[in-house]
C-alpha cells in the first residue's frame, strides 16, 4: 500500500525565525506536506477581520462590496502567495486561491469557527503563539 503521510502543521522544532527577518522567511517559506504559507493563513484571516469584524456598523448594507473585495483580495493574495514562495503549481495555487476567496467573501468573522481553526492549523499559525513566546522576539535587539 501506497500510503500518503500525514499532512506537517507544524514546522520542526529546530526551524524557527531568529530576527525580524527570519520571520518573513518563516511565514512565505513552504515545508513539505503543509496545505498553505503562514503568510497565506495571516492574509485570509486578516482580510476577514478587517473586512467584515465591524460590518454590523453598516446595517450590512456594505456586505456586497465588501463580499466582493475580500473574494478578489483573498483569491489574488492567496495565488500570489502559493505560487511565489509556496512554490505551488498553478492549477493548485488557483484552487487554494478560490477557496480562500471564497472564505473571505462570506460576511461573518471566521475567527472562532471551524473553517478558522481549519485555517489556523493548515497554515502551520497555530504555533505562531509558542514560537514568539519561544524565541522572545520582543526581548531580543536587532542589528
Amino acid at each position: 500500500m501506497n500510503e500518503k503521510p500525514a499532512q506537517e502543521l507544524l514546522p520542526p522544532v529546530g526551524i524557527g525565525p531568529e530576527s525580524i527577518s527570519g520571520w518573513f522567511d518563516w511565514l512565505t517559506d513552504p515545508l513539505p506536506r503543509r496545505f498553505m504559507l503562514p503568510a497565506t493563513g495571516l492574509l485570509i484571516m486578516g482580510l476577514d477581520w478587517l473586512l467584515f469584524s465591524e460590518e454590523a456598523a453598516t446595517l450590512l448594507i456594505a456586505v456586497p462590496f465588501t463580499s466582493t473585495f475580500g473574494f478578489l483580495a483573498g483569491s489574488i493574495g492567496t495565488y500570489y502567495l502559493q505560487t511565489r514562495h509556496g512554490l505551488d503549481p498553478k492549477p493548485l495555487a488557483m484552487v487554494k486561491s478560490l477557496l480562500a476567496g471564497f472564505l473571505v467573501a462570506i460576511p461573518f468573522p471566521l475567527a472562532g469557527t471551524l473553517a478558522g481553526a481549519w485555517i489556523v492549523a493548515t497554515s502551520g499559525l497555530a504555533g505562531l503563539r509558542s514560537r514568539l513566546i519561544k524565541d522572545r522576539l520582543w526581548g531580543r535587539k536587532h542589528a
